[in-house]
C-alpha cells in the first residue's frame, strides 16, 4: 500500500521508531474491517484494482460507509450462475430471483438483529447485492465459475480466480478451536492402543500413522498413494479407523462411498471436492476403466469433473484416499505402488478368541470419536509427529516398505489384463490381430487406449508387422515366433485342432486368409461383436461358416510351398510321417 501524499511504501517503513503501546486498539468497525480484509487476502480478491483504496478504516462510519460495509459482507453470502443464486456454503443449492428477494431481508435481520438502519435499507441492500455492477467484485454477488473444491486451511468460502469466484468446500472442523490438553504427549492415547492391537507390526502401524500425520500437517497437498485396509474377517477395526479419520478431517470434508463407482462415474464432483475419501467394499481391477481412472485420481493434482447441467471444469485435486475390503486384493498388479495394503486380520475379530478385549478398546475409541477434546489432543499429537526421513508421501518405495501381503501379491498375482488377453487369444489359436480391429478388443478388455493394448501384447511377446491377406496389405500385431512365408502361416495349435497328430507329423501350415478367418475373425464374431448368437442357440437363420476346409483346401500343409495336405494322408501315412519326424 502506498501513501499518495508522502509517496513512500508503508511496507518498507522502519517500524523500530514506533513505541510499544503508542497505537490505539482498533474499534469495533475497524476490527470488523480488518477481519473482512483478512478474508479478502485469503480469497485472493484484495489484489483486484477495484478493491484498492487510499483511505484508512474510519473510526466512526457515516450512513454511506456503514451500508457499504454491510453490503460487502452480504455480497459474500452468494454467487450467481445462469440466473441462479448459489449459497457460498452450499454449492448444491440453486435459488431463483424471487427466492433471493424473500430470503435476503430475513438473513439481514438474523445477522444484524435490532438494527433499524439495516431494516429500513434491506431492499436497497438486496437490490445492490443482486444487480450491482461496480468495479469492486466484493460489492455484489460474484459470477460463479462452476468450480468447487477444498482449499484446506483457507477460511474464505469463496476464492477469486480469473475474474470469477470458485467455491471452497473445505470447512475448519469445530474441535480445532479448542486448546490441547497439557501435557497431551504424555497422556494415554486409546486410538494408538487400538492400532497396536489391530496392527501389531510396528512398521505397518507407523506407516499408517505417518501417512495420517502427513495429510494433516499438509492438508493443502496430497499423497500419491492410498491406504488399503484388508481383513477377511469382520470386526477388526477398519471402520473404527475410518471413523476417527472422518472426525479428524471433519465430517463435512469427508466423502464416504461404497465401492469406487462413485469416484469414477461421470458425475463424481460431489466426491472429489472432499479432502478425505473413504471407500468400503472395494474391488479394483487393474486394467479396467475404473481401475485406471482411480490410479489417475490418486496421483494427479488436477482432475476434470462434471456436475449435472454444468460444463466440465478442471479443479485442483487434494484428496487422500482410504480403501477397505474384506477380500484379498488379488486383482491388483504385483508391485503396485499406489496402494499400501495392511492386513488387519487378528484374533480380536467378531468371532475371535480375543474379541472381548478388542471390542472393549474399539468401543472406547468409537465413543471418543465424538469427543471434541479427545480429537483436539489426537490432532495435536499427529501434527507434531516427527516424520522419519524414510517416509515419502509422493513415493511409497515398494521395495523398502512393502508389507507381507503386498509381497505375496507381487509373487502370485500376475497382470489380470494380460492373463485375460492371453487366455482369450490361446482359446482361439490367435497369433495375429489386425490393427483396424484394435478398438473392439480394447473395449472388450476395458483398456484406456490402443497404447495399453500394444504394451500388453509386447509383454506377451508380440510385435508389429505388415501382412498381406484379403487382397491387400494390413498392419498387424503377431507373436514374434509366428512363421509367415509364401502367404502361409505355421501354427501348430490350430493344426492340432484338426488332427492331434498334425504337429508331430509336420503338417502345420495354412493359407493366411484361412488362418485369419478361422482364428481372429471367429474370436471377433463370437466374443467381441455385440448381438452375436452362438450356434447352440438354434437360430434357423444361422448360415455356414466361410472357408469350409473339410477337404484341406486351405491346410494344414506340410510346408509353406508344398501342396501335400494333412487331409490327403491316411492314418498309416501320418504315423509313418510322425515316426520320420521323430527320428530327425
Amino acid at each position: 500500500m502506498f501513501n499518495n501524499e508522502d509517496n513512500f511504501c508503508v511496507i518498507q517503513q522502519d517500524y523500530a521508531s514506533i513505541e510499544d503501546g503508542s497505537e490505539p486498539d482498533p474499534n469495533e468497525w475497524q476490527a470488523k474491517d480488518l477481519a473482512l480484509f483478512e478474508l479478502d487476502v485469503a480469497a485472493g480478491v484484495c489484489w483486484h484494482s477495484g478493491t484498492q483504496t487510499t483511505q484508512p478504516a474510519p473510526i466512526n462510519l457515516n450512513k454511506e460507509q456503514y451500508l457499504n460495509f454491510v453490503l460487502r459482507e452480504v455480497s459474500s453470502w452468494f454467487v450467481q450462475m445462469d440466473k441462479k443464486f448459489i449459497p457460498s456454503s452450499n454449492k448444491d443449492c440453486r435459488l431463483g430471483q424471487q427466492e433471493i428477494e424473500k430470503l435476503l431481508p430475513q438473513m439481514l435481520a438474523e445477522h444484524f438483529p435490532d438494527n433499524e438502519r439495516i431494516a429500513k435499507n434491506a431492499d436497497k441492500l438486496t437490490f445492490a447485492a443482486m444487480y450491482g455492477a461496480g468495479p469492486d467484485p466484493r460489492m455484489t454477488f460474484g459470477v460463479y465459475s462452476g468450480k468447487a473444491y477444498p482449499a484446506p486451511g483457507n477460511p474464505s468460502p469463496r476464492l477469486f480466480r480469473d475474474g470469477m469466484w470458485n467455491l471452497n468446500t473445505w470447512q475448519r472442523p469445530a474441535y480445532r478451536s479448542l486448546q490441547p490438553t497439557q501435557p497431551f504427549a504424555q497422556q494415554d492415547c486409546p486410538f494408538e492402543r487400538m492400532l497396536e492391537f489391530a496392527i501389531p507390526e510396528a512398521p505397518q502401524r507407523n506407516m499408517l500413522l505417518d501417512w495420517i500425520a502427513w495429510n494433516l500437517q499438509r492438508e493443502g497437498d496430497k499423497p500419491n498413494w492410498a491406504i488399503m485396509l484388508y481383513s477377511e474377517t469382520k470386526g477388526t477395526g477398519k471402520s473404527t479407523i475410518a471413523k476417527i479419520l472422518t472426525s479428524l478431517f471433519g465430517l463435512h470434508n469427508t466423502a464416504a462411498t461404497n465401492g469406487i463407482r462413485a469416484l469414477t462415474q461421470r458425475f463424481a464432483a460431489d466426491v472429489l471436492d472432499r479432502k478425505l475419501v473413504v471407500a468400503e467394499e472395494v474391488h479394483i481391477s487393474s486394467h479396467s476403466a475404473e481401475g485406471n481412472a482411480l490410479k489417475d485420481l490418486i496421483t494427479n493434482s488436477v482432475v476434470s469433473v462434471e456436475r449435472k447441467y454444468q460444463p466440465i471444469v478442471s479443479i485442483p485435486q487434494t484428496s487422500c484416499f482410504v480403501f477397505m475390503t474384506n477380500h484379498k486384493p488379488l486383482w491388483l498388479e504385483g508391485g503396485e505402488r499406489r496402494y499400501y495394503i495392511i492386513n488387519m486380520d487378528h484374533d480380536g475379530h467378531a468371532q475371535g478368541c480375543l474379541n472381548d478385549a478388542f471390542s472393549k478398546i474399539a468401543g472406547k475409541v468409537n465413543e471418543l470419536a465424538q469427543n471434541a477434546q479427545f480429537l483436539r489432543d489426537l490432532y495435536e499429537r499427529l501434527i507434531t509427529r516427527q516424520l522419519p526421513p524414510t517416509f515419502d508421501a509422493k513415493n511409497m518405495r515398494f521395495n523398502v516398505n512393502a508389507t507381507p501381503i503386498m509381497r505375496e501379491l507381487q509373487a502370485t498375482s500376475g497382470n489380470e489384463g494380460e492373463q485375460v488377453l492371453k487366455a482369450l487369444l490361446d482359446e482361439y489359436c490367435v497369433s495375429l490381430v489386425p490393427n483396424e480391429d484394435f478398438p473392439e478388443l480394447i473395449a472388450h478388455l476395458k483398456l484406456r487406449n490402443a497404447n495399453s493394448l500394444r504394451n500388453m501384447l509386447a509383454i506377451l511377446g508380440w510385435e508389429a508387422r505388415r501382412v498381406r491377406f484379403g487382397g491387400r496389405q494390413h498392419r498387424v500385431w503377431c507373436h514374434r515366433t509366428l512363421l509367415i512365408e509364401n502367404r502361409r502361416i505355421s501354427h501348430a495349435g490350430l493344426a492340432n485342432t484338426i488332427d492331434p497328430s498334425a504337429e508331430t507329423a509336420g503338417f502345420t501350415w495354412f493359407d493366411v486368409d484361412y488362418y485369419v478367418n478361422q482364428t481372429w475373425k471367429t474370436l471377433r464374431t463370437e466374443r467381441l461383436l455385440r448381438g452375436y448368437r452362438t450356434e447352440d442357440e438354434g437360430s434357423a437363420a444361422m448360415c455356414e461358416r466361410t472357408h469350409d476346409n473339410t477337404e484341406g483346401q486351405y491346410g494344414p500343409f506340410q510346408s509353406s510351398t508344398s501342396h501335400l495336405r494333412l487331409q490327403a494322408r491316411s492314418q498309416d501315412e501320418l504315423q509313418q510321417a510322425k515316426l520320420l519326424v521323430l527320428r530327425v
